[in-house]
């Protein structure tokens, strides 16, 4: 899960890593979560420890946004940082949210054609036929992910994200895809 933990006061965050083998080690880049803090991407949560007063300690946790490849919970993946996939360093300053959208998507359609991905309401394997067309989603209610579902699947959508909670999804770190143009 990709956090950033400000700690007021004493105490020291504890650093677990979740490991997904076959993945190269990814840690989300502090470029990538100022874009997000800038595009009001970034959900926060404040927890407080009142055990001890006088080590009381404030700990905010900041949550950026998502991949689902399913709504199956190992299948939850940190954003895909542009840089890292070929993007010059300073084009997070010069992307827009739209911007975003469309490397994700780009994204979307390597883990479809990987036969990685699933529809988020059914749960069949996506591909890029056109026999069962599917849409990329951008949910921004309580939770910020993105998503693969069917056209026929997305009037069921928000009865699958309900009760979902962004601090409770682990996120693993994303797959690596040639997204050169050719």
């Amino acid at each position: 899960m990709t956090t950033l933990t400000i700690l007021l006061g004493q105490g020291h965050p504890s650093n677990q890593k979740n490991h997904v083998p076959n993945v190269v080690q990814y840690s989300m880049r502090n470029e990538l979560l100022a874009w997000f803090a800038r595009e009001g991407l970034l959900l926060s949560t404040v927890s407080t420890s009142s055990h001890d007063e006088e080590q009381d300690e404030v700990k905010i946790t900041m949550k950026a946004p998502s991949i689902a490849l399913s709504r199956a919970s190992h299948d939850f993946r940190e954003c895909p940082d542009p840089v890292l996939f070929g993007y010059p360093p300073e084009s997070l300053d010069m992307m827009n949210i739209d911007d975003m959208h469309q490397f994700v998507l780009t994204w979307l359609e390597k883990a479809v054609e990987a036969g990685m991905a699933r529809c988020f309401v059914c749960n069949h394997l996506l591909d890029m036929g056109t026999e069962k067309p599917w849409d990329a989603v951008f949910v921004t209610h309580e939770i910020f992910c993105w998503l693969l579902v069917h056209f026929d699947c997305k009037r069921y959508l928000n009865r699958d994200l309900k009760g979902r909670n962004p601090f409770e999804v682990t996120t693993h770190p994303p797959e690596f895809f040639d997204m050169r143009l050719l």
